[in-house]
C-alpha cells in the first residue's frame, strides 16, 4: 500500500493548496450573488459574521495541527476526542464537502469558459468543456502534489490580484458619495435571515483546514499548518471584506442594483465592463477560470487525501488507501471522487439541462451543511480531548462552544425557513449519504494498515 512522500511540501506549497481550495476570487464570484439573494443589501456583514465564526471554529483545528499531523484531518482529530464511530460521522462528512465542491465548481468551470469561448464567437456547451478540463485536473492531481500546488499558487495568484484591481477601481470611481454603511447593516432582514446568509459565508471559508490533510507531507507540520490556516484565514477574510463591499456598491445600493447583483451569473466581470472596459473584463473571466481549475485540483487532492486516510484506518475497501508507487499520492481515492464527479455531472446534464452554475448552487446547500457537521464534531472533539488531557482550562472551552451553538443556528437557519425544491433536499442529502457511507464502512470494514504519522507525543490510551 505504501506511505504518502514524508517532508515533500514547504510552507509556500501548503499556503498554495489553502488558498487554491478556498478560492477566494471565486467566493467572491459565485457566493455574493447567492447572499445578495438572501439579504438583499447586509452582504458585507454577514461575511464579517462568517469571518469571526471562522475564527472561533478554527481554534480547535490549529490546536490539534500544533500537536498530530495525520492525512485524515478533521476526521482523525474528531476520533482523538470522541473515537472511531463519531469520526466515521465527522470523515464521510468532510469527504462529502470536498466532493461536492469538486463536482459544483467543475460546472461552474465549464460555464466559464463556455462563456469566455462565447465572446469570442465559439459556442459550446459547458459539459464537453468541464469533462475535457476535468480530465486535465484528474491528471495534476494524479501525479506529484509538488507540482499541483505550484500550479494551484500561480493560478490563485493572478486571480487575486485582478479581483483587489477592480474592488480599487470601483472605489475610486463611485467616491465618498457613492459609498454606503447599508451592507454593514442588518436592514430589514431577521435573523433567521441573515442566518441563512451566513451559511453561504462559512461556504466561502469551506476548505480553510484542507492544510491538515497534508500532514504526512509537510515538512514541520505541527509548525508551519497552523501558522498556514492562521495567516490563509486573517489574508482572505480581509479580501472578502473589500471585493463583497465593493460589488455592492459597484452595483449600486437601489434596488435594481440589488437585483442585478443577485441574478448575475458572472458579476465580477459585469463590474470590470460597468468600470474599465470589456478588454479587462475578459481578462477577469480568464482569471476566474484559472482559480475555479486550481480549487477543483485542491478539493481533490485533499478529498483522495481523506479518503485515502478512512481507507488505511480499515473502514472502506482496503484499495483506496493504495499509493501510486512513484508519485506517491493516493492516486486510487483520486480516480474515485473524479469519475464519480464526472459522472454526476454528464447524469445532472441529461436530467435536467442546466447550466454548470445550477449544478454549483444545488451541491453549495450540501456542502455547506455537510461543511458544519464536520466542524461542530471537531470543535466538540477539541472540548473533550484538550480539557481531558488537562491543555485547555474550564475558560477555554468557551470559543469551541460558541462555535457549536453558531454552526448549529447557521444549520438551522438553512433547513428552516425551508429553501425552494431542490435546495430543501440538501439536508437529506447529507444525511443520507452519511448514514449509507457510515454502514458500508461496517461492511467492508478491514484489517488495519500501519499509519505513517508523526505525531509530537502518543495518545493517551483509549483516546
Amino acid at each position: 500500500m505504501g506511505n504518502l512522500k514524508k517532508d515533500s511540501l514547504s510552507l509556500v506549497e501548503t499556503i498554495a493548496l489553502s488558498a487554491a481550495v478556498m478560492g477566494p476570487s471565486v467566493s467572491m464570484a459565485l457566493n455574493v450573488s447567492l447572499i445578495t439573494g438572501l439579504v438583499n443589501y447586509s452582504v458585507t456583514l454577514t461575511f464579517l459574521i462568517s469571518v469571526l465564526i471562522t475564527f472561533c471554529v478554527s481554534t480547535a483545528i490549529i490546536k490539534f495541527n500544533k500537536m498530530f499531523s495525520t492525512s485524515g484531518s478533521l476526521y482523525k482529530f474528531t476520533e482523538y476526542g470522541l473515537g472511531k464511530k463519531m469520526a466515521l460521522v465527522s470523515g464521510w462528512a468532510l469527504l462529502l464537502a470536498y466532493f461536492t465542491l469538486v463536482v459544483g465548481v467543475s460546472g461552474v468551470l465549464g460555464s466559464y469558459v463556455s462563456s469566455l469561448l462565447g465572446m469570442a464567437h465559439i459556442h459550446i456547451n459547458w459539459l464537453p468543456i468541464s469533462v475535457f478540463l476535468s480530465l486535465i485536473m484528474w491528471v495534476l492531481a494524479y501525479c506529484d502534489i509538488k507540482l499541483s500546488t505550484r500550479v494551484m499558487l500561480a493560478l490563485e495568484g493572478v486571480s487575486i490580484s485582478l479581483v483587489l484591481i477592480l474592488a480599487v477601481v470601483i472605489f475610486f470611481k463611485v467616491g465618498f458619495h457613492g459609498m454606503s454603511f447599508a451592507p454593514l447593516g442588518i436592514g430589514k432582514n431577521s435573523f433567521a435571515i441573515i442566518g441563512q446568509g451566513v451559511v453561504m459565508g462559512l461556504l466561502s471559508f469551506a476548505g480553510f483546514e484542507c492544510t491538515s490533510a497534508l500532514g504526512e507531507e509537510t515538512k514541520s507540520p505541527t509548525k508551519l499548518i497552523p501558522r498556514v490556516i492562521i495567516g490563509t484565514i486573517s489574508g482572505i477574510a480581509i479580501f472578502f471584506l473589500i471585493s463583497s463591499y465593493s460589488q455592492v456598491i459597484g452595483f449600486g445600493i437601489t434596488p435594481s442594483g440589488i437585483k442585478s447583483l443577485s441574478t448575475s451569473t458572472m458579476p465580477l466581470s459585469d463590474l470590470a465592463t460597468k468600470y474599465i472596459s470589456t478588454k479587462y473584463a475578459f481578462l477577469v473571466a480568464l482569471a476566474l477560470t484559472m482559480s475555479l481549475f486550481s480549487c477543483v485540483i485542491g478539493c481533490v487532492c485533499t478529498g483522495a487525501r481523506i479518503l485515502f486516510s478512512i481507507s488505511r484506518d480499515g473502514n472502506i475497501h482496503k484499495g483506496l488507501s493504495n499509493v501510486h508507487p512513484k508519485y506517491k499520492t493516493p492516486h486510487i481515492s483520486v480516480n474515485t471522487i473524479m469519475i464519480t464527479a464526472l459522472l454526476i455531472q454528464i447524469v445532472f446534464y441529461t436530467l435536467t439541462r442546466g447550466d454548470g452554475n445550477l449544478l454549483y448552487t444545488y451541491n453549495a446547500y450540501v456542502t455547506a451543511l455537510s461543511m458544519l457537521v464536520a466542524y461542530m464534531f471537531v470543535n466538540a472533539s477539541g472540548i473533550v480531548y484538550f480539557y481531558k488531557n488537562k491543555h485547555w482550562k474550564m475558560y477555554q472551552l468557551i470559543i469551541p462552544i460558541i462555535s457549536i451553538i453558531a454552526m448549529l443556528y447557521a444549520a438551522y437557519s438553512n433547513i428552516y425557513p425551508i429553501p425552494p425544491y431542490p435546495m430543501n433536499l440538501a439536508p437529506y442529502i447529507t444525511v443520507g449519504f452519511i448514514l449509507i457511507m457510515v454502514i458500508l464502512s461496517r461492511l467492508t470494514k478491514h484489517e488495519v494498515v500501519p499509519q505513517n504519522e508523526d505525531r509530537e507525543w502518543d495518545l493517551p490510551g483509549g483516546a
